[in-house]
């Protein structure tokens, strides 16, 4: 499988050099201690075709414990009955419960949000098993590059940056012709016990409207 078949429209911004350079080093590590599993970690971008792209949610890294991460930013597998903390902080902030509501439904895998064109990442796309943050920077070099591209080549874009780890990220974003909000991250939230505010996601719903013509729709109501 050739480079574009694999990763689409997204090698127009996807550096090939320090893309060999990152996945020769993941190579050289053990799968059996890689989160998340291997064939997982560029999951994000065959979710979330470049033509479609509208918004890129940046978090810290994957979710450290063993089966847990699915290479989609926040994401849970469809079936885990307890939300992780952070997408349970998540789940409650996009939704809103202080506001009467129908039944609602909420993809906990996070995939119907990369098919509406959001880019759901994180600064690095690996860590070890149980070791936060353990490779940062092997992936440092690939996301400075991705996101600097990225934002020179597609204007109006809307970059969510979760934590402080993502915001390393904000030199490189082309401010002039894009969005940049700022949030805490959710695992701040969870180890506080407090909600995070809404207006990430209502902000989100209001600029998607208004630059895409439809907004991002995080849940169903029935």
């Amino acid at each position: 499988m050739t480079l574009e078949e694999y990763f689409g429209g997204w090698t127009k911004v996807i550096d090939k050099a320090e893309l060999d350079r990152v996945v020769t080093k993941v190579n050289s590590l053990p799968r059996a201690t890689l989160c998340p599993e291997y064939h997982n970690i560029f999951r994000a971008f065959h979710l979330c075709p470049y033509e479609d792209l509208k918004v890129v949610m940046i978090g810290q890294d994957p979710y450290p414990q063993r089966g847990v991460a699915t290479g989609v930013l926040f994401g849970n597998k469809e079936d885990v009955d307890k939300l992780s903390p952070s997408l349970k902080v998540v789940k409650e902030s996009c939704i809103n419960f202080e506001i009467p509501h129908k039944t609602i439904i909420f993809d906990q895998t996070l995939e119907s949000w990369s098919k509406q064109g959001i880019l759901m990442i994180n600064s690095a796309l690996t860590c070890e098993l149980n070791k936060v943050g353990s490779h940062t920077m092997l992936w440092r070099p690939f996301m400075t590059k991705l996101i600097k591209n990225l934002s020179e080549k597609n204007h109006g874009l809307i970059y969510v940056l979760f934590g402080e780890q993502a915001k390393t990220l904000k030199p490189y974003i082309n401010k002039r012709n894009n969005y940049i909000i700022e949030e805490k991250h959710p695992a701040y939230y969870a180890r506080i016990q407090e909600r995070m505010p809404s207006l990430v996601f209502g902000f989100l719903t209001q600029l998607t409207r208004e630059e895409f013509g439809e907004p991002i729709k995080f849940y169903e109501e029935i």
